[in-house]
């Protein structure tokens, strides 16, 4: 896996990287915070922090990858993956619908229909990141994402589109 530092200042940094599967996956870390992690949609596991690489847990069919790096106020941190055969897991993984359905009914997470990426609900309502769509809430991991749903939201609800961004 490469490591793509996407923004970075004085105080935080996003980081990614781009997943086999042809997910983008990525992570906003604070100066002085222990870990911050991401799942990819395809079960790999991505994480950032002084000891990322630790607080990764062995799965059987991963492997774990490491690269360290400076941040951009010099603190070393690791940026840590469990990868494995990085591809979209059944396609009840990908029913758009019912991750809607499940982020309106409570659970803490749900998977932006565009990309993949798992998203916290709340938080995307927080920042205007989320859309109705035929009595259903969708929510979304940026504004990119939002816009193109918004745009042509059966394209990304029909059970035929993989998320590839």
């Amino acid at each position: 896996m490469e490591l793509t530092l996407i923004e970075g200042n004085a105080g935080t940094l996003r980081a990614g990287y781009n997943c086999p599967c042809g997910c983008t996956p990525s992570v906003e870390y604070a100066r002085g915070a222990e870990l911050v992690e991401e799942g990819c949609c395809c079960g790999n596991h991505f994480a950032v922090g002084p000891r990322a690489a630790a607080s990764l847990t062995p799965t059987p069919g991963f492997q774990p990858e490491i690269q360290t790096f400076d941040a951009p106020w010099g603190e070393r941190l690791e940026a840590a993956w469990l990868v494995g055969p990085s591809v979209h897991g059944p396609a009840s993984e990908h029913d758009h619908h019912a991750a809607g359905e499940a982020a309106t009914h409570g659970h803490a997470t749900a998977v932006d229909p565009v990309c993949g990426m798992t998203v916290e609900p709340e938080s995307a309502r927080a920042k205007g990141l989320d859309s109705t769509h035929a009595g259903i809430d969708y929510f979304f991991c940026g504004n990119g994402c939002k816009l193109e749903f918004d745009e042509d939201p059966k394209r990304y609800l029909d059970p035929a589109y993989v998320p590839s961004m």
